[in-house]
């Protein structure tokens, strides 16, 4: 049975792995109104240009893509296209292979230049240009590279673009060999040397996203250099990796609102009949150890005198992800609560006196403040900087002694829960991590049993999937595989079956009657968890036979393994299904 009351909301994406994608998702989902009004299916394929040399590697890819299938077959009432190699196909992007085929279905498009279509995508302008001007002004640097991106990625072209077109209005060479274009993953560290060996006298380089950095900061730390001190970089994007890089990153990113959540936004209105047109998303440089510069202006006696609008902007630039990722209503308002933080201690420092009692009460909402999640919008560096600055200030201009005391202990009392919370989370993640490991280590050693006769492996692998690590999940099979052919066309059946339902770790079984369904309701039918706002759907397949889906609840843990999982998932399957053939 399915629930109609609920709009499927389709994303597609390219390559979940990449922090870029995840962010995107993550902003998505959250972004997704917590009312029960709609419901989100990601469909993560893999970025494949044709070029790859690798015939297992381009197979691979080619059947992965099958997960945009569901794109097609099932009912979704609008989609957000975030394929970033889309923009280069200019006009004829909407008519290219799927989206020709989906053209009936509303779509808001992420970083992609369709004509006559709705878009949204950052403003690659005002970020690049904040950072030239930052380094030719401030630093006085001259001499500044790029390690760039893809030649089919439009905002990789378009940030080249832009870049040399402020060196050029300040009268700065931008030679061939200060460019250097990657693959805009991680795995660009031969590209990173190159343009190091090119380019020994280079003072900054502008990497066209995090990712790229990251190859270039192993390029740098192979030949003893530090970014930040030898090496003045920064990225694109600014994802929550920049902030957890060694120094931390300085990149470009949105000012308020991701272009995850403005794209649903628009869809959104789109689905409301709303006249809807495309917009731009303000960039801002987000400055960290790898491109310091001290972008708090608040003078010594601000937060003293400070109005609320003053407040709110010293939280913004601290706890910077917390306008454009925070939509829950049912979460405690942190901006809120700092206010009355600050006004608290701008009473003591009027009376130059806090008592026993206004102490224990800032403590207890600093408490708050952290239990709460404020460190999720942060990242310790930006954080830890911007509290020294403001505390550095108050004891600068503040005579009073006793005041003093008692703001610079809540000041302490904040570095100790903030440094504590991170740390517990960094904790959590590797004790889960090892759960998640052991877990899927003993499904599959179970599951590959073939000394247990008389067991139906698929209904043992149902049973038992709670074992994986996953909170609510679903697991659809198909009744016979399907077959991809080399083109990636294949004939898909208009029935599938809900073999299994994870709520909160736990398995239901639907009963036999009640499992095959059609595909196009797959995602609305009424056994699914309610609660759930979003899926993350991973294909199950092995070789070229694609056995059903692994719906899996977005979370922070299944963006990390979940494509591991639905592939082992699928190993298993195939192991067990020659095994049958042998007997």
């Amino acid at each position: 049975m399915t629930n109609s009351k609920k709009r499927t909301i389709g994303l597609l994406v390219e390559d979940i792995f990449s922090d870029y994608t995840k962010e995107i998702i993550r902003s998505v989902h959250e972004a997704i109104p917590d009312n029960g009004s709609a419901r989100l299916l990601v469909l993560a394929g893999r970025y494949d240009d044709g070029t790859c040399a690798d015939a297992n590697l381009r197979a691979f890819n080619t059947v992965y893509n099958s997960i945009y299938h569901l794109g097609e077959a099932c009912d979704v009432d609008g989609l957000i296209v975030a394929l970033g190699s889309l923009r280069t196909l200019g006009e004829g992007a909407a008519e290219s292979g799927l989206m020709r085929r989906l053209r009936g279905v509303p779509k808001v498009f992420i970083s992609a230049d369709i004509p006559g279509c709705i878009q949204v995508r950052y403003d690659n302008e005002s970020g690049i240009r904040e950072a030239v001007e930052l380094l030719t002004n401030v630093y006085g640097f001259s001499r500044l590279c790029m390690l760039g991106g893809r030649e089919d990625n439009g905002d990789a072209l378009e940030r080249r673009d832009i870049f040399a077109r402020c060196l050029c209005e300040k009268g700065l060479d931008f030679p061939p060999q200060a460019y250097v274009g990657t693959d805009m993953s991680e795995n660009c560290k031969a590209e990173a040397a190159r343009l190091l060996d090119a380019n020994p006298d280079a003072q900054a380089v502008f990497c066209v996203n995090d990712a790229a950095a990251k190859g270039l900061y192993e390029a740098m730390r192979e030949r003893g250099l530090r970014p930040g001190r030898d090496l003045l970089v920064f990225g694109f994007d600014n994802t929550r990796m920049s902030g957890e890089m060694d120094p931390p990153l300085a990149s470009i990113g949105p000012t308020e609102q991701t272009i995850g959540a403005k794209a649903v936004q628009l869809l959104l209105a789109c689905l409301d009949g709303k006249e809807t047109t495309g917009e731009i998303v303000p960039t801002h440089l987000f400055t960290r150890a790898s491109l310091s510069f001290n972008q708090f202006d608040f003078a010594p006696l601000t937060l003293q005198f400070m109005d609320d609008a003053g407040i709110c902007r010293m939280f913004d630039e601290c706890f910077y992800r917390y306008r454009s990722e925070l939509y829950s209503r049912d979460r405690v308002d942190l901006r809120r609560l700092f206010l009355e933080l600050a006004h608290r201690m701008q009473r003591a420092m009027s009376r130059r006196f806090m008592s026993h009692e206004e102490f224990k009460m800032v403590t207890k909402m600093i408490d708050i403040f952290v239990a709460n999640g404020a460190f999720e919008f942060t990242d310790t560096e930006r954080l830890m900087r911007g509290i020294d600055y403001v505390q550095t200030n108050i004891n600068t201009v503040q005579r009073s002694a006793a005041a003093n005391q008692a703001i610079n202990r809540l000041f302490l009392h904040l570095k100790d829960c903030l440094i504590y919370a991170f740390a517990e989370q960094k904790a959590a993640e590797a004790r889960r991590m090892l759960r998640e490991q052991e877990s899927l280590q003993n499904y599959l050693i179970t599951g590959t049993d073939c000394s247990l006769d008389g067991v139906d492996r698929l209904d043992w692998l149902a049973e038992n999937i709670g074992m994986l690590g996953l909170a609510n999940a679903a697991f659809f099979l198909y009744d016979e595989p399907v077959t991809i052919g080399e083109d990636g066309n294949a004939s898909y059946p208009e029935n599938i079956r809900l073999r299994c339902v994870l709520k909160d770790g736990e398995a239901h079984i639907p009963s036999a009657d009640r499992q095959n369904g059609p595909v196009k309701t797959s995602f609305a039918r009424e056994e699914l968890p309610s609660r759930c706002r979003g899926y993350l759907v991973f294909p199950v397949f092995c070789g070229r036979r694609v056995y059903g889906y692994l719906a899996c609840a977005a979370s922070g843990s299944v963006y990390d393994h979940g494509e591991l999982v639905a592939d082992q998932l699928g190993r298993v399957i195939c192991l067990n299904e020659k095994n049958r053939k042998k007997h």
